[in-house]
């Protein structure tokens, strides 16, 4: 395409093809409801047919990048998509988890706050709860669950309270495995294992 107005048609299909790769962006990454534009535009390019075909729905967007930016600007001004700096998500409800998927999570990070310093392993009670390991990964990457080794996870909120009675104990004397062990009634494991993030998360500040 040149320069010059887009063809309709053109833009037609570049705005259904733009909401169906965010879409699917929701889909593989619900908690991750926003991405940015210029890796919706690759999405969009990697599902498109590799030759133009005849049949509508499979005709290639024959847009540049920067005319599919102006396609998504539109979209962002017409209320379909919102934008935060360089990123864009849609405006319709349920882009994300849906209602029982999200009850699901937080049964999942209930059960492992209420299990105090010594939490089950996640993928058990995921299992249990029919939260899928994709799922899983994206709550650790996303940091509602801090993962400290192989099935030792904890809720970024009971970490956080953990993290703050280990300063609080090391503000008065060294701290070992042994101390933390008492402090939190946890097994040497997860002693171990909190220690260790805890000496790397206060090396990385």
């Amino acid at each position: 395409m040149g320069d010059g107005p887009i063809d309709p048609a053109q833009r037609r299909l570049a705005e259904r093809r733009l909401v169906t790769a965010l879409r699917r962006h929701h889909r593989r990454e619900p908690l991750r409801d926003d991405v940015r534009v210029d890796t919706l535009i690759a999405d969009l390019r990697a599902a498109e047919p590799a030759r133009p075909s005849g049949h509508r729905g499979r005709q290639s967007v024959g847009l540049s990048d920067a005319e599919l930016r102006s396609v998504v600007d539109e979209l962002v001004r017409a209320g379909t998509m919102l934008r935060q700096g360089h990123r864009v998500r849609l405006s319709e409800p349920g882009a994300g988890l849906d209602a029982a998927m999200r009850d699901r999570v937080e049964a999942l990070i209930t059960t492992l706050r209420e299990a105090g310093g010594t939490p089950p392993p996640a993928e058990v009670v995921a299992t249990r709860l029919g939260v899928p390991a994709a799922l899983l990964t994206q709550l650790r990457a996303s940091g509602e669950l801090v993962s400290l080794a192989p099935r030792i996870d904890y809720p970024r909120d009971a970490w956080g309270a953990i993290g703050a009675r280990l300063d609080r104990l090391a503000a008065t004397s060294p701290l070992s495995v042994r101390v933390v062990r008492d402090e939190l009634g946890t097994t040497r494991r997860h002693a171990e294992a909190i220690l260790r993030h805890w000496n790397q998360s206060r090396t990385t500040q």
